[in-house]
């Protein structure tokens, strides 16, 4: 709507209910919705706290300025560190050196010229965010912490996240010159996989969607937030790139209701040509038809299949012997726990030269008994010969 459309007011004058001021034209009153006055006075507003008159407003600015100022002066000439050359020093002499010295000052002067050569507005801007941004980074949520201050933090840390647009990638600092190079990028050097990319109708979107989680959330695509927490999206990159996380959250449920947006699978949906289907009743008809198997663990489809829980797959992946049901190797099994049972013990010792013959159906017949006695004297030899061979000395000729 362009200021010819803008219909005055009956009183001719444009006000602010947020702020209870008022102005003479509809260009100053939009001027006003730009400051951070303005917006200051509707974060205000929400949390049902008065409103701040304009002085009061630059007051507060003007002392948290002071405040910082005064705090980052301290931190520097405790760390022996020029944050106008960014650089440290290993002592108070180097640092009180170097703000002597010619390049200092040349850099200090250089700085104090482009912030006098911007706009008034903009340089506004600027020393707002100078006062914010310090509390998003070192300030903890805490018991004590305010809803006006939790609002300011997130409302901050949103409006200085970076953002990144769709040649941007999403897991290096790469820039491609379109989207589909940029696709094919992420793709060839990232290994980023699009899982269930058939159904995918929204491409751009779901980039865009991931995009904002990293820049402007923190958060890694593949923890989805489980993880520990990351504070810039440099961090967020170098995590995915170091524990191979350049893939998509979606195994999890949850992690897969997140991304069903950009997704349509009603193609999977089964088509049936003609009249309506009555869907509850074939719901009905489908859950008359099934019934639980006797492990009342698992589903018996109408077809005879039989369905199990995915909860259940490190089981029914297992696949276990199946029971011997030979005679010969039965037998054995049978004579071999009765042979052990103390009853049997007075037979053995007064059948020592009888040895029972078995056999398994393969090998022919052989002494069980006389190859368990082989089998331990065996054993006993190799067991002594190892501990002498560890205490042999062995020794050669002299040659003279």
């Amino acid at each position: 709507m362009s200021d010819q459309e803008i219909v005055a007011p009956p009183s001719g004058l444009f006000t602010c209910l947020a702020c209870q001021v008022a102005f003479q034209s509809a260009e100053a009153q939009r001027n006003h919705y730009r400051s951070d006055w303005h917006r200051y006075n509707l974060k205000r507003k929400v949390v049902n706290l008065p409103f701040v008159s304009l002085d009061q407003f630059n007051n507060k600015t003007e002392a948290r300025v002071a405040k910082e100022k005064e705090a980052k002066t301290v931190i520097e000439t405790a760390n022996n560190y020029c944050g106008t050359c960014k650089k440290s020093f290993g002592s108070i002499n180097q640092h009180e050196n170097h703000l002597n010295s010619k390049k200092h000052k040349e850099v200090a002067a250089k700085q104090a010229a482009k912030q006098a050569a911007a706009p008034a507005e903009k340089k506004e801007v600027v020393k707002a965010e100078e006062v914010e941004k310090p509390q998003v980074k070192d300030t903890r949520i805490t018991e004590e912490t305010t809803e006006e201050e939790m609002l300011a933090i997130i409302d901050e840390k949103i409006k200085a996240a970076p953002r990144l647009e769709e040649t941007d990638c999403l897991f290096c600092t790469h820039t491609s010159e379109s989207f589909e190079d940029n696709m094919a990028h992420m793709t060839s050097v990232h290994s980023l996989f699009i899982p269930d990319i058939e159904f995918l109708v929204d491409l751009r979107g779901l980039i865009r969607y991931l995009g904002e989680k990293i820049s402007v959330g923190n958060v890694c695509i593949f923890c989805n937030g489980k993880g520990r927490g990351l504070r810039s999206i440099d961090a967020v990159r170098k995590h995915m790139n170091d524990k191979g996380h350049c893939i998509i959250a979606y195994e999890d449920d949850n992690d897969a209701a997140e991304l069903v947006d950009f997704y349509d699978f009603s193609s999977s949906y089964p088509q049936v040509d003609g009249e309506d289907v009555d869907i509850d009743a074939e719901l009905e008809g489908l859950t008359a038809s099934l019934s639980l198997a006797d492990d009342e663990l698992s589903l018996v489809l109408p077809n005879g299949s039989v369905v199990g829980h995915r909860h259940m797959k490190r089981y029914y992946d297992q696949k276990p012997k199946p029971e011997e049901t030979r005679d010969s190797v039965l037998i054995n099994k049978l004579i071999g726990q009765y042979s052990d049972a103390p009853a049997f013990e007075s037979m053995r010792n007064s059948q020592k030269g009888n040895k029972l013959l078995l056999t398994d159906g393969r090998h022919g017949m052989r002494a069980t008994e006389a190859f368990k006695d082989l089998r331990t004297r065996h054993e006993y030899t190799t067991k002594v010969g190892m501990n002498q061979n560890r205490l042999q000395q062995y020794f050669r000729i002299q040659i003279i």
